[in-house]
């Protein structure tokens, strides 16, 4: 078997991962990005370079890559390259490649935080008020206020104000990020103004993992604390129980249907209440975090294709469980002197 993770980065943990769960299958993990010097590319069983997702070359690249590499799984790791897979899901599976990630339409909700608001509403899952029109913020929501893209990702764009004269300027910044970083895409309504305001909430933040299986049948949500951030990553978690969150993760998969794994952001104020944030339709940057409490998502998705049932404890995590990233420094081999 042989998976690919798309748009891989630095997420060289995650190749690690696979290529751990594939040994038993004497398979091997590909990856692509736009360029090589990314560590998840030197530690990849092969690399290719593709071009950006809004290229017009770029999905009958990667329909190459896939036919070349023999790829069964395709996953990808990037908000704003994932929509355009999602929507040639039949050209990848009519050459045996399965996308493992949601449908378009689903995809297009969580990507839009909005269109996400608008559908926790729906499933009666709390989430802070959103308004599209500053007026309209000062008119229903209090300060503090969140002012952020309505497609953003890393915490780009992202202010919180506490004045009408912060709103303004905080605004127009949105605004300005979304114009310099291609936040804004054919992903979002062209009519609806690209940045919005967000009713701010204190307390916890946590992460929670959806997990579903390969068909989008909910299996289960690995929850964490986040004890702290860094370039809206976590970088710091503990493993906990929650069966609040848990609840709210179980009617979102029943939503979705996603299949594989989809990365949800909540709060918990102080009076107990949970709140969702955001989704992710990916592996999140909180996954590292489950798998060091011991889950085993890409042996569990591995076995899952190969119509095997996955280990019961590599859908399970340990509670307590405190774990950190670090950075390592990799040298490319292609760059390592001889004398």
């Amino acid at each position: 078997m042989t998976v690919l993770l798309s748009a891989v980065g630095r997420r060289a943990y995650l190749v690690g991962y696979f290529q751990e769960a594939l040994k038993p299958y004497g398979g091997k993990v590909v990856t692509a990005n736009t360029t090589m010097d990314a560590t998840g590319m030197l530690m990849a069983d092969a690399a290719e370079v593709v071009p950006p997702a809004k290229s017009p070359d770029y999905v009958d690249a990667m329909l190459a890559v896939c036919r070349r590499h023999g790829i069964q799984l395709l996953f990808s790791l990037h908000d704003w390259e994932a929509p355009y897979l999602a929507r040639a899901r039949d050209r990848f599976l009519a050459i045996g490649t399965t996308p493992v990630m949601p449908s378009p339409d689903v995809m297009d909700v969580c990507l839009d935080k909005f269109k996400t608001f608008v559908q926790m509403k729906a499933l009666g899952i709390p989430t802070p008020r959103v308004c599209l029109d500053r007026d309209e913020a000062l008119r229903e929501l209090a300060f503090p206020m969140m002012v952020k893209p309505r497609l953003g990702q890393g915490s780009l764009g992202v202010f919180k104000v506490n004045t009408p004269d912060e709103l303004a300027w905080a605004y127009q910044l949105s605004l300005s990020a979304v114009e310099s970083f291609g936040l804004a895409s054919s992903i979002a309504d062209c009519d609806t103004p690209a940045v919005l305001v967000q009713a701010c909430v204190s307390g916890d933040e946590y992460g929670c993992d959806i997990v579903n299986d390969l068909q989008g049948n909910f299996v289960t949500a690995f929850v964490k604390r986040k004890l702290a951030m860094r370039a809206g990553e976590t970088d710091v978690a503990v493993t906990v129980e929650d069966s609040r969150i848990a609840e709210c993760a179980k009617q979102i998969s029943a939503w979705s249907r996603h299949p594989g794994i989809m990365d949800a952001d909540f709060f918990l104020d102080r009076s107990g209440e949970v709140w969702l944030l955001e989704l992710n339709p990916r592996f999140g940057g909180g996954y590292p975090f489950s798998h060091a409490a011991g889950a085993n998502l890409p042996a569990a998705f591995v076995a899952w294709a190969s119509g095997q049932t996955p280990a019961s404890s590599w859908i399970q995590v340990r509670p307590n469980v405190k774990a950190y990233k670090d950075i390592q420094v990799l040298v490319s081999a292609a760059h390592v002197s001889s004398g």
